[in-house]
């Protein structure tokens, strides 16, 4: 008799690719058309999209092809293996710091956005916190049951976010998309450095890739994975642009989500259409916050001889109480860079010191013994 498909605490495949899409898709994108257009003329920014979607998927598909040779080894594990155990220590705290922030950040960003397009009369920290709550409960959970979530959100998600740019098509004006290649090198740079941020969440594969019943298709479904979130991204900008224009896309604060409230249902039949899409669209953040706290209690964990639950109790405070620091958007921005930054260096620099590490101490293969 078969087993089961889904009694394991294995994930397959196809899962990992859902894990590293719905991790990338978060607030991010939300802001990304705009971040992007203070650095690029008319449609140029597409270029520094593609730049930075291509370089990152690279470097996942090369992190992925190095952690799918240590197979069913957690984080703490092969760094141990290949580096040192107070290497592992310090760089499993980092990374888990690093996914704190993010669940605090999304939390944030979440409650902002909440106020001013549904909830206005309710305060920002009570917003945030009921959010919490939901993640938290999702994260007492069975971890895997949590990561297929992402199998039932995500193309609700993709499905719901391309019909919004469908509709704008009325609104549409290809003149916005002119003069192009008008960017300077430096312009197209720094759009590039721009999206740092929305493309990190691949780094997830450091952790999940254990949880793999064949690691070997890893490089491949990253790439999948990845390839989801470059290409939402290029139409999102595509349509941002052509319906506001560079300049005043610049100047909108939240992009994505103006774009739902330009739309105009036939016959009046939908109304406030960007409430409906910013609900839709919590699902993916929530997906990504769950994913990030699950992280942040599971390393803790490898480095702590703590429950998953007295964890949940420690950290939910300290996630919460750093969610609401930030007293303006320039400062929920510096923690979105300091995130983008740790990023960097786990989905950049890191895959790059393990592969020197590998070659110069001859480490072996884990997948051989």
């Amino acid at each position: 008799m078969k087993t089961f498909e889904y009694a394991d605490q294995e994930i397959g495949s196809k899962d990992l690719a859902y894990i590293v899409a719905s991790m990338m898709i978060g607030v991010g994108v939300l802001t990304l058309p705009r971040l992007v257009a203070n650095h690029t003329k008319a449609f140029d920014g597409w270029i520094s999209i593609l730049m930075a979607g291509l370089f990152f998927l690279s470097f996942g598909w090369f992190l992925a092809k190095i952690i799918s040779s240590y197979p069913k080894k957690t984080f703490y594990e092969y760094t141990t293996l290949i580096m040192s155990k107070p290497a592992a220590v310090i760089l499993t705290i980092t990374l888990s710091v690093a996914f704190l922030l993010t669940c605090s950040l999304e939390a944030r960003v979440i409650a902002n956005i909440s106020k001013l397009y549904m909830f206005d009369q309710t305060p920002i920290e009570a917003v945030a916190l009921v959010f919490l709550l939901v993640v938290i409960y999702a994260v007492s959970g069975s971890r895997v049951a949590l990561l297929r979530l992402n199998l039932m959100f995500l193309p609700i998600v993709i499905v719901i976010t391309l019909l919004v740019q469908a509709f704008n098509v009325t609104l549409f004006q290809i003149e916005n998309l002119r003069p192009t290649f008008t960017t300077t090198i430096t312009g197209y740079f720094n759009g590039a450095v721009e999206t740092t941020f929305s493309f990190i969440g691949y780094v997830v594969i450091l952790v999940y890739i254990s949880l793999m019943n064949n690691p070997k298709d890893a490089p491949k479904m990253t790439i999948v994975g990845m390839s989801i979130p470059i290409v939402l991204y290029l139409i999102i900008f595509t349509v941002a642009i052509g319906v506001f224009g560079s300049l005043a896309t610049a100047q909108i604060t939240y992009p994505t989500i103006e774009i739902a409230k330009e739309i105009e249902a036939p016959g009046g039949f939908v109304e406030r259409f960007e409430s409906i899409f910013f609900t839709v669209w919590i699902m993916t953040v929530f997906n990504t916050t769950s994913m990030a706290m699950d992280i942040t209690i599971h390393l803790f964990r490898s480095v702590f001889n703590l429950s998953r639950k007295t964890l949940i109790l420690i950290l939910s405070p300290i996630i919460y109480l750093i969610g609401m620091m930030p007293e303006n958007t320039h400062q929920i921005q510096l923690l979105g860079k300091i995130i983008a930054a740790l990023g960097f260096f786990f989905g950049v620099i890191f895959p790059l010191i393990l592969f020197l590490i590998i070659k110069i101490r001859g480490v072996k293969n884990h997948a051989k013994n």
